[in-house]
Protein backbone atom coordinates (compact mmCIF):
# COMPACT_ATOMS: atom_id res chain seq x y z
CA UNK A 1 0.00 0.00 0.00
CA UNK A 2 1.43 3.37 -0.95
CA UNK A 3 1.44 5.74 1.51
CA UNK A 4 1.84 9.40 1.51
CA UNK A 5 1.21 11.94 3.66
CA UNK A 6 -0.04 15.54 2.93
CA UNK A 7 0.64 17.76 5.96
CA UNK A 8 3.75 15.95 8.15
CA UNK A 9 4.89 18.77 9.48
CA UNK A 10 1.39 19.68 11.08
CA UNK A 11 2.38 16.58 13.39
CA UNK A 12 5.66 17.08 14.61
CA UNK A 13 4.12 20.05 17.63
CA UNK A 14 1.63 17.72 19.44
CA UNK A 15 3.74 14.66 19.22
CA UNK A 16 6.49 16.71 21.02
CA UNK A 17 4.06 18.93 23.34
CA UNK A 18 2.87 15.05 25.05
CA UNK A 19 6.37 13.81 25.75
CA UNK A 20 6.42 15.58 29.33
CA UNK A 21 3.41 14.43 29.92
CA UNK A 22 4.79 11.01 30.53
CA UNK A 23 7.42 12.23 33.07
CA UNK A 24 4.99 14.64 35.28
CA UNK A 25 4.81 12.77 38.93
CA UNK A 26 1.38 13.97 39.77
CA UNK A 27 -1.50 11.44 40.21
CA UNK A 28 -4.70 11.76 37.46
CA UNK A 29 -7.54 13.64 38.32
CA UNK A 30 -9.61 11.87 40.68
CA UNK A 31 -6.94 9.96 42.03
CA UNK A 32 -6.60 11.51 45.43
CA UNK A 33 -6.37 14.92 46.76
CA UNK A 34 -3.57 14.61 49.45
CA UNK A 35 -0.05 16.23 48.86
CA UNK A 36 1.42 16.19 45.74
CA UNK A 37 -2.00 15.79 44.11
CA UNK A 38 -3.30 18.17 40.80
CA UNK A 39 -6.33 20.06 43.23
CA UNK A 40 -5.25 23.25 44.99
CA UNK A 41 -8.54 24.35 46.05
CA UNK A 42 -8.77 24.40 50.10
CA UNK A 43 -11.79 22.57 50.39
CA UNK A 44 -10.42 19.99 47.54
CA UNK A 45 -10.04 17.91 51.22
CA UNK A 46 -13.85 17.00 51.29
CA UNK A 47 -14.03 15.13 47.71
CA UNK A 48 -13.96 11.69 48.47
CA UNK A 49 -10.93 9.59 47.75
CA UNK A 50 -11.25 7.11 45.50
CA UNK A 51 -8.21 4.52 44.86
CA UNK A 52 -7.08 3.50 41.78
CA UNK A 53 -5.42 0.33 41.08
CA UNK A 54 -1.80 0.95 39.31
CA UNK A 55 -2.71 -1.70 36.31
CA UNK A 56 -6.22 0.87 36.02
CA UNK A 57 -3.68 3.65 36.17
CA UNK A 58 -1.36 2.52 33.33
CA UNK A 59 -4.46 1.51 31.09
CA UNK A 60 -5.94 4.60 31.42
CA UNK A 61 -2.60 6.46 30.28
CA UNK A 62 -1.85 3.89 27.50
CA UNK A 63 -5.78 4.73 26.11
CA UNK A 64 -5.06 8.71 26.43
CA UNK A 65 -1.21 8.11 24.95
CA UNK A 66 -3.08 6.41 21.94
CA UNK A 67 -5.95 8.73 21.33
CA UNK A 68 -3.09 11.28 21.29
CA UNK A 69 -0.95 9.45 18.75
CA UNK A 70 -3.95 8.66 16.50
CA UNK A 71 -5.16 12.40 16.47
CA UNK A 72 -1.40 13.47 15.45
CA UNK A 73 -1.38 11.03 12.47
CA UNK A 74 -4.62 12.05 11.28
CA UNK A 75 -3.20 15.64 11.37
CA UNK A 76 -0.15 14.81 9.10
CA UNK A 77 -3.26 13.67 6.76
CA UNK A 78 -2.16 10.49 5.17
CA UNK A 79 -3.73 9.43 1.84
CA UNK A 80 -3.35 6.50 -0.05
CA UNK A 81 -2.05 6.93 -3.58
CA UNK A 82 -4.26 5.45 -6.16
CA UNK A 83 -4.11 5.22 -10.10
CA UNK A 84 -1.57 8.03 -11.70
CA UNK A 85 -3.91 10.69 -12.95
CA UNK A 86 -4.03 11.90 -16.90
CA UNK A 87 -1.23 15.10 -17.62
CA UNK A 88 -2.71 18.61 -17.60
CA UNK A 89 -3.37 19.32 -21.13
CA UNK A 90 -0.84 21.64 -23.38
CA UNK A 91 -1.18 25.16 -22.92
CA UNK A 92 -0.04 28.80 -24.29
CA UNK A 93 1.55 31.72 -22.94
CA UNK A 94 0.29 34.68 -23.96
CA UNK A 95 1.23 38.02 -22.79
CA UNK A 96 -1.09 40.83 -23.37
CA UNK A 97 0.59 44.35 -24.30
CA UNK A 98 -2.14 46.94 -24.00
CA UNK A 99 -1.83 50.55 -24.61
CA UNK A 100 -3.00 53.16 -22.15
CA UNK A 101 -1.47 56.35 -23.44
CA UNK A 102 -4.22 59.82 -23.67
CA UNK A 103 -5.35 59.19 -27.38
CA UNK A 104 -7.35 55.76 -25.78
CA UNK A 105 -10.21 59.11 -24.59
CA UNK A 106 -10.39 59.28 -28.54
CA UNK A 107 -14.10 58.74 -29.27
CA UNK A 108 -14.27 57.06 -32.77
CA UNK A 109 -15.98 54.30 -32.23
CA UNK A 110 -20.22 53.70 -32.31
CA UNK A 111 -21.35 50.27 -30.32
CA UNK A 112 -24.99 50.45 -29.84
CA UNK A 113 -25.54 53.50 -31.74
CA UNK A 114 -23.10 55.83 -29.29
CA UNK A 115 -20.02 57.17 -29.33
CA UNK A 116 -17.10 54.84 -27.38
CA UNK A 117 -13.63 55.29 -26.71
CA UNK A 118 -11.24 53.86 -27.25
CA UNK A 119 -10.62 52.51 -23.94
CA UNK A 120 -13.90 51.36 -23.98
CA UNK A 121 -14.22 48.94 -26.71
CA UNK A 122 -10.68 47.62 -25.93
CA UNK A 123 -11.89 46.90 -22.57
CA UNK A 124 -14.87 44.92 -24.42
CA UNK A 125 -12.91 43.57 -27.23
CA UNK A 126 -10.23 42.16 -23.87
CA UNK A 127 -12.83 40.81 -22.16
CA UNK A 128 -14.05 38.54 -24.92
CA UNK A 129 -10.16 37.66 -25.87
CA UNK A 130 -9.94 36.17 -22.22
CA UNK A 131 -13.14 34.21 -22.36
CA UNK A 132 -12.20 32.79 -25.84
CA UNK A 133 -9.02 31.50 -24.15
CA UNK A 134 -9.92 29.62 -21.20
CA UNK A 135 -7.22 26.97 -20.27
CA UNK A 136 -4.34 29.03 -21.23
CA UNK A 137 -1.74 30.76 -19.12
CA UNK A 138 -2.40 34.58 -19.76
CA UNK A 139 -0.24 38.11 -18.50
CA UNK A 140 -1.02 41.40 -18.98
CA UNK A 141 1.50 44.21 -19.49
CA UNK A 142 0.12 47.80 -19.47
CA UNK A 143 2.36 50.46 -21.25
CA UNK A 144 2.26 54.40 -22.04
CA UNK A 145 5.28 56.46 -21.46
CA UNK A 146 6.72 53.49 -19.55
CA UNK A 147 5.58 50.03 -19.08
CA UNK A 148 4.42 47.77 -16.39
CA UNK A 149 3.38 44.45 -15.50
CA UNK A 150 -0.12 44.21 -14.10
CA UNK A 151 -1.10 40.71 -14.36
CA UNK A 152 1.57 38.30 -14.68
CA UNK A 153 1.22 34.44 -16.30
CA UNK A 154 -1.81 33.17 -14.24
CA UNK A 155 -4.46 30.44 -15.77
CA UNK A 156 -7.11 32.68 -13.85
CA UNK A 157 -8.72 34.49 -16.96
CA UNK A 158 -11.07 36.08 -14.52
CA UNK A 159 -8.23 37.83 -12.52
CA UNK A 160 -7.09 39.55 -15.39
CA UNK A 161 -10.92 40.38 -16.22
CA UNK A 162 -11.20 42.13 -13.11
CA UNK A 163 -8.23 43.42 -13.73
CA UNK A 164 -9.12 45.18 -17.05
CA UNK A 165 -11.38 47.41 -15.17
CA UNK A 166 -8.79 49.45 -13.19
CA UNK A 167 -7.60 50.33 -16.78
CA UNK A 168 -7.60 54.10 -17.45
CA UNK A 169 -5.87 56.78 -20.11
CA UNK A 170 -3.09 58.05 -18.82
CA UNK A 171 -2.52 55.29 -16.46
CA UNK A 172 1.50 55.10 -17.33
CA UNK A 173 1.82 58.17 -19.00
CA UNK A 174 0.53 59.79 -22.48
CA UNK A 175 2.16 58.89 -25.33
CA UNK A 176 3.08 55.09 -26.41
CA UNK A 177 6.64 53.62 -25.99
CA UNK A 178 6.06 50.54 -27.99
CA UNK A 179 9.52 49.09 -27.81
CA UNK A 180 10.14 49.72 -23.63
CA UNK A 181 6.35 47.73 -23.72
CA UNK A 182 7.98 44.99 -25.83
CA UNK A 183 11.30 44.69 -24.29
CA UNK A 184 9.61 44.14 -20.66
CA UNK A 185 6.87 41.37 -22.48
CA UNK A 186 10.66 40.29 -23.53
CA UNK A 187 11.90 40.42 -19.95
CA UNK A 188 9.20 38.26 -18.85
CA UNK A 189 9.52 35.60 -21.27
CA UNK A 190 13.29 35.36 -20.33
CA UNK A 191 12.02 34.26 -16.81
CA UNK A 192 11.15 30.90 -18.18
CA UNK A 193 13.33 30.18 -21.42
CA UNK A 194 11.83 26.52 -21.49
CA UNK A 195 8.41 28.39 -22.66
CA UNK A 196 7.24 29.81 -25.95
CA UNK A 197 5.23 32.58 -25.37
CA UNK A 198 3.05 34.19 -27.63
CA UNK A 199 2.97 38.30 -27.57
CA UNK A 200 -0.39 39.75 -28.65
CA UNK A 201 -0.24 43.74 -28.50
CA UNK A 202 -3.23 46.36 -28.71
CA UNK A 203 -2.12 49.73 -29.21
CA UNK A 204 -3.62 52.72 -31.58
CA UNK A 205 -0.12 54.24 -32.03
CA UNK A 206 0.55 56.69 -35.03
CA UNK A 207 4.31 56.78 -33.70
CA UNK A 208 6.74 55.28 -31.00
CA UNK A 209 8.75 57.52 -28.25
CA UNK A 210 10.62 55.81 -25.94
CA UNK A 211 14.20 54.93 -25.25
CA UNK A 212 13.97 51.45 -27.51
CA UNK A 213 12.87 51.47 -31.02
CA UNK A 214 9.90 49.34 -31.82
CA UNK A 215 11.58 47.69 -34.66
CA UNK A 216 14.78 47.08 -32.79
CA UNK A 217 12.83 45.21 -29.96
CA UNK A 218 10.37 43.23 -32.69
CA UNK A 219 13.75 41.99 -34.08
CA UNK A 220 14.97 40.44 -30.38
CA UNK A 221 11.40 38.99 -30.32
CA UNK A 222 12.19 37.29 -33.71
CA UNK A 223 15.37 35.90 -32.67
CA UNK A 224 13.85 34.81 -29.39
CA UNK A 225 11.38 33.28 -31.71
CA UNK A 226 8.53 34.77 -30.42
CA UNK A 227 5.62 35.94 -32.41
CA UNK A 228 4.26 39.11 -32.14
CA UNK A 229 0.67 39.93 -32.96
CA UNK A 230 -0.67 43.28 -33.36
CA UNK A 231 -4.20 44.74 -33.40
CA UNK A 232 -4.79 47.83 -34.41
CA UNK A 233 -6.84 50.16 -31.98
CA UNK A 234 -8.79 52.62 -33.94
CA UNK A 235 -9.44 54.69 -36.77
CA UNK A 236 -6.93 54.50 -39.68
CA UNK A 237 -8.42 56.66 -41.73
CA UNK A 238 -6.33 59.74 -42.48
CA UNK A 239 -8.67 62.14 -41.49
CA UNK A 240 -10.14 61.46 -37.76
CA UNK A 241 -13.51 61.57 -37.21
CA UNK A 242 -15.29 61.98 -33.47
CA UNK A 243 -14.63 64.06 -30.65
CA UNK A 244 -10.94 64.81 -29.98
CA UNK A 245 -11.75 67.06 -27.20
CA UNK A 246 -9.26 69.58 -28.87
CA UNK A 247 -6.10 67.48 -29.00
CA UNK A 248 -3.98 66.62 -32.15
CA UNK A 249 -4.78 62.95 -32.36
CA UNK A 250 -3.44 60.51 -35.68
CA UNK A 251 -4.29 57.72 -36.64
CA UNK A 252 -3.09 54.03 -35.74
CA UNK A 253 -0.37 53.78 -37.59
CA UNK A 254 -0.97 50.24 -39.36
CA UNK A 255 2.08 50.23 -41.50
CA UNK A 256 4.09 50.05 -38.31
CA UNK A 257 2.39 47.21 -36.58
CA UNK A 258 2.45 45.15 -39.99
CA UNK A 259 6.75 45.69 -39.93
CA UNK A 260 6.62 44.78 -36.03
CA UNK A 261 4.34 41.31 -36.89
CA UNK A 262 5.74 40.51 -39.96
CA UNK A 263 9.12 40.37 -38.55
CA UNK A 264 8.02 38.03 -35.96
CA UNK A 265 6.34 35.64 -37.94
CA UNK A 266 2.55 36.98 -36.95
CA UNK A 267 -0.04 39.30 -38.33
CA UNK A 268 -1.85 42.47 -38.22
CA UNK A 269 -5.37 42.80 -37.38
CA UNK A 270 -7.92 45.64 -37.47
CA UNK A 271 -9.99 45.72 -33.98
CA UNK A 272 -12.85 47.52 -35.61
CA UNK A 273 -13.35 44.06 -37.72
CA UNK A 274 -14.85 41.09 -35.39
CA UNK A 275 -13.98 38.52 -38.32
CA UNK A 276 -10.58 40.07 -38.13
CA UNK A 277 -10.14 39.39 -34.37
CA UNK A 278 -11.94 35.66 -34.58
CA UNK A 279 -8.84 34.95 -37.05
CA UNK A 280 -6.35 36.53 -34.61
CA UNK A 281 -7.40 34.04 -31.98
CA UNK A 282 -7.69 31.39 -34.50
CA UNK A 283 -4.40 31.89 -35.78
CA UNK A 284 -3.09 32.29 -32.04
CA UNK A 285 -4.60 29.04 -31.20
CA UNK A 286 -2.63 27.39 -33.94
CA UNK A 287 0.62 28.41 -32.49
CA UNK A 288 2.91 26.22 -30.47
CA UNK A 289 1.95 24.78 -27.31
CA UNK A 290 3.79 24.45 -24.23
CA UNK A 291 4.08 20.92 -22.09
CA UNK A 292 1.85 22.09 -19.28
CA UNK A 293 4.31 22.40 -15.72
CA UNK A 294 3.48 18.44 -15.26
CA UNK A 295 3.82 17.42 -11.36
CA UNK A 296 2.21 13.28 -11.45
CA UNK A 297 -0.76 14.01 -9.94
CA UNK A 298 -2.66 10.19 -8.36
CA UNK A 299 -5.53 9.53 -7.19
CA UNK A 300 -6.06 9.40 -2.77
CA UNK A 301 -7.92 8.10 -0.54
CA UNK A 302 -7.97 10.02 2.69
CA UNK A 303 -7.20 7.40 5.75
CA UNK A 304 -7.13 10.25 8.51
CA UNK A 305 -10.99 9.01 9.50
CA UNK A 306 -9.74 5.48 10.07
CA UNK A 307 -7.11 6.68 12.18
CA UNK A 308 -9.43 9.01 14.78
CA UNK A 309 -12.14 5.64 14.74
CA UNK A 310 -9.14 3.68 16.16
CA UNK A 311 -8.44 6.51 18.88
CA UNK A 312 -11.91 7.54 19.84
CA UNK A 313 -12.95 3.32 19.97
CA UNK A 314 -10.71 2.59 22.79
CA UNK A 315 -11.61 5.50 24.87
CA UNK A 316 -15.29 4.82 24.33
CA UNK A 317 -14.94 1.37 25.11
CA UNK A 318 -13.05 2.96 28.55
CA UNK A 319 -15.49 5.60 29.58
CA UNK A 320 -18.17 2.30 28.71
CA UNK A 321 -16.40 0.02 31.66
CA UNK A 322 -15.74 2.79 33.92
CA UNK A 323 -19.31 3.37 34.33
CA UNK A 324 -20.69 -0.05 34.77
CA UNK A 325 -17.74 -0.75 37.27
CA UNK A 326 -18.77 2.44 38.98
CA UNK A 327 -22.65 1.71 38.14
Amino acid sequence: MNIDWLTPYLAIFPLVAVIPLFFLPAPLAGEGSGKGGIFLHPLAHLLPITKIPQWQRHLQRAVFAWLWLCLTVAIAQPVQRGAKLPDLPPERDILLLVDVSISMTLTDYALDGQKRSRMEVLKTLLHDFANRLQGERLGMIVFAENPYLLVPLTRDPTLVQRQLQRLTPTLAGRVSAVGNAITLALKEAGKQPQRKPIFVLFTDADESIGRVDPEAAAALAAESKIPLYTIAIGSTAATMEGDTSGLAYQPVNLALLQTLSERTGAKTYQAGDAQAIEQALADITRQHQNAAEQIPRYEQQPLYHWLLLAGLLPLMLWQHWQRRANA
